[in-house]
């Protein structure tokens, strides 16, 4: 599996290895529609480890058979809050 992050995935402040916990064990998850010739994505909403009730959003482009490229890192805004189980 190839892990890219871009240099807007980190605009937010919030660390790679917390992006990753968060898709690793998100609770909810979504497809959205690429944006501006982008290629759709998947958004997923998750604790950025388990010692915290926050939650954090991160938007991938998923590519076959593995790759991923990672995006967007933010806290969780209201736009995606539904996807909380």
């Amino acid at each position: 599996m190839a892990v890219e992050f871009t240099r807007s995935a980190s605009k937010h402040g919030i660390s790679q290895e917390d992006a990753i916990y968060a898709i690793a064990n998100a609770e909810g998850s979504a497809p959205i529609k690429g944006r501006d010739g982008n290629k759709d994505a998947t958004v997923f909403v998750g604790h950025p480890h388990a010692q915290t009730d926050r939650y954090i959003e991160v938007i991938v482009e998923i590519t076959p058979p593995r790759n991923l490229k990672i995006f967007h890192v933010m806290e969780l805004t209201d736009k995606f809050r539904h996807l909380i189980r």
